[in-house]
């Protein structure tokens, strides 16, 4: 052939020259049949197959000799491509054109998948984790999560062989537990009592709580994950599976991500290493080796539902760090046989931790009872909701009435108590709405 395209002119044979244009040029003897038509190589196997390009016509139907001498010509250009194109390059052999069978860069491979984890992460509206980390003390506790974007979750750890419920929102983070386990942290006497079983602010107390759930806020996480590809390489990458699906582990400066192999790219596992001091995202609790998945569905319909009943006992939720005492002595005046008044100051005492008191401007949201008693037997109770500033004080009275005898002396006391509120009622009726707005009706938390 002259004009080298595949389908154009003339044929040949053994011994004769060969002809133009479309006529036929001299030929010999017909050839053997054409052997059978090789299978198509897969994408490893050499280079890429291509359909015939639409500026080119098809080629006519041959009939007889020539047909048979295109279709070995066609097999031995395919045969061509298989012994040449596991060398690399374009079929050509020169091992310098693009092929299929061309390596990925393994960073930039692992920079796409770190982007589009934290694309999925972000898309994830209610994100659960269980794992373990690391407490203060350096034990390693076993814990589960539930949480939002925006930091509203519940789960629960194990520590001291207890069970602690966990609930955080925006700006609260408050645990739940028996009264054993408060007993052996160094809290007594009224307050004990009051924070058995019951929601109480542990921002100060339990730190540890606050170091694992807002690094595993998943907005943060999915910063990680960006600020883990703009660092370029990996240290490591290798492969292996979470719960039976084909996973890369990513091992970065701000820890190990199991990424799956299938898209959408999704982090199904997370890890700690020795993270750096981060100056964006927060770096990951110490200890941390956690599984990630997405709540949806009838799953995602329990967390909102039990998200949202845990909210509502946030009415009786304490905050420990707030102290009562009564200054002055109580006055009962007037009193007599039928009524008698109790008049009492009260003054709240602000603490960092148990024993150390802090200098706050945050109001005290105070819930005051005073229970009168005569004889022993109690025959009033008068509650008070007071919003107090730190170390103020206030002034309370409360009048019981009744039928006393007056041929013998009685004893009239006066029994005063309070404990603050960590969510008082106002906060606690923009948590709902935000909660509701946020995460039942699929805005931005």
């Amino acid at each position: 052939m002259t004009d080298g395209t595949p389908w154009g002119g003339g044929g040949w044979g053994p011994g004769h020259g060969t002809g133009g244009g479309t006529g036929g040029g001299g030929f010999g003897p017909p050839p053997p049949p054409a052997p059978p038509y090789p299978p198509q190589p897969q994408a490893y196997q050499g280079a890429p197959w291509y359909p015939p390009h639409p500026g080119h016509p098809t080629p006519p139907r041959r009939r007889g000799p020539l047909l048979a001498v295109a279709g070995l010509a066609t097999a031995a250009l395919v045969a061509g491509l298989l012994i040449w194109a596991p060398w690399g390059g374009d079929g050509s052999g020169d091992g310098k054109g693009p092929s299929a069978t061309a390596p990925k860069d393994p960073a930039a491979e692992a920079e796409r998948m770190l982007r589009e984890a934290a694309e999925t992460m972000s898309n994830t509206q209610v994100v659960a984790y269980r794992g373990d980390f690391a407490l203060d003390s350096g034990a390693s506790t076993p814990f589960d999560l539930q949480t939002t974007p925006g930091g509203w979750g519940r789960g629960s750890l194990q520590d001291e062989g207890a069970t602690v419920r966990l609930l955080t929102t925006d700006d609260h983070r408050l645990t739940k537990a028996g009264k054993a386990y408060w007993k052996d942290r160094g809290y007594a006497g009224d307050l004990l009592d009051r924070i058995d079983g019951r929601w109480m602010d542990s921002s100060a107390d339990l730190p540890e709580i606050d170091d694992l759930t807002t690094p595993l806020d998943p907005a943060n996480v999915s910063d990680l994950l960006r600020d883990a590809a703009d660092r370029g390489r990996p240290d490591a990458i290798t492969s292996s599976r979470v719960a039976g699906r084909p996973v890369k582990v990513l091992t970065t400066a701000n820890g190990r991500f199991w990424i799956s192999d299938s898209v959408p790219r999704t982090l199904l596992r997370l890890a700690a290493d020795d993270s750096p001091a981060a100056s964006g995202p927060l770096p990951l609790p110490d200890g941390l080796d956690t599984t990630v998945g997405a709540l949806t569905g009838a799953d995602r319909e329990t967390f909102t539902t039990a998200y949202d009943r845990d909210l509502s006992a946030l009415k009786s939720a304490v905050d420990p760090a707030v102290n009562f005492s009564t200054t002055g002595k109580a006055r009962f005046s007037p009193c007599g046989n039928s009524s008698c008044t109790a008049r009492f100051t009260l003054q709240n005492s602000v603490y960092e931790g148990l024993g150390d008191e802090e200098a706050s401007d945050d109001p005290v949201y105070a819930e005051i009872s005073i229970a009168i008693t005569l004889d022993g037997r109690k025959v009033k109770t008068c509650t008070f909701q007071r919003k107090m500033k730190p170390s103020g004080t206030v002034s309370l009275t409360c009048t019981a009435t009744y039928s006393a005898a007056t041929t013998k002396n009685h004893t009239v006391r006066g029994l005063p108590d309070a404990w603050a509120r960590a969510v008082p009622d106002p906060e606690l009726a923009r948590l709902r709405a935000d909660f509701a707005r946020g995460v039942v009706d699929g805005q931005a938390a």
